[in-house]
């Protein structure tokens, strides 16, 4: 691509790539510095807190089947805004989650719990080949909320203006929030202490890196 492009190796100053093992390698073999994506890892960060605990996965799984009932019936969908509209709801259609997208797996449950009246009154009178129990609605309402401070980091180092300066702020403050004691349940104390673990494994050397330090350092935002 360089050859194409003709742009010289010298004024390559960073490469950004995925995190894939043949990818880091290529760049180290070309000689040129490199930084893996920092959205990925967050990626696998969470895919690695929503598996850790059975309780969670199966509120999951049940989630993709009650949306997948609506998404492959028109007249199931048909009837469930009727409801929406009987009970004053906003007409809004339930989010299908995407693998290779964590978030997508939080906007899935909060597009469910903002429809959890039309869906329990659809489930009264008609069929679904899931159910959610008061305590996985329970669950899921405090898996929003363990996963909301990722949802903003992710927005943030996705936008047009952020920075690699904004990564060791991030993942600080990440684990701080994921350290924090508190009163919940035991399927959601898992989620945390496994996030907390994967945040700390995967960004193990992330001070270390002197791209990230430099950048750091060089930031006026962060100078406290």
């Amino acid at each position: 691509m360089l050859v194409k492009w003709n742009i010289s190796k010298s004024r390559v100053h960073v490469i950004l790539r995925d995190n894939a093992s043949n990818m880091k390698k290529a760049m180290d073999e070309m000689g040129v510095s490199s930084l893996g994506c920092f959205a990925h890892s967050l990626q696998l960060v969470v895919h690695e807190g929503l598996l850790s605990q059975r309780s969670v996965s199966d509120a999951l799984a049940n989630c993709r089947k009650i949306i997948g009932h609506f998404k492959h019936s028109p007249l199931a969908t048909t009837r469930l805004e009727d409801i929406q509209k009987d009970l004053k709801m906003p007409t809004k259609r339930l989010q299908q989650d995407v693998a290779t997208r964590w978030n997508s797996t939080l906007y899935m449950v909060e597009s469910l719990l903002e429809q959890k009246r039309t869906i329990s009154a659809y489930g009264a009178d008609h069929d679904l080949p899931a159910t959610l129990t008061a305590n996985q609605w329970a669950l899921l309402e405090k898996a929003v909320t363990v996963l909301a401070p990722f949802e903003e980091v992710t927005k943030q180092i996705s936008s047009s203006t952020s920075s690699v300066a904004e990564v060791i702020p991030s993942v600080t403050v990440l684990k701080r929030l994921l350290a924090r004691e508190s009163q919940e349940d035991t399927g959601i104390k898992t989620m945390k202490t496994t996030l907390l673990e994967a945040v700390k494994k995967r960004f193990a050397t992330i001070e270390e890196e002197p791209l990230y330090a430099v950048a750091t350092l060089l930031d006026p935002r962060f100078k406290d």
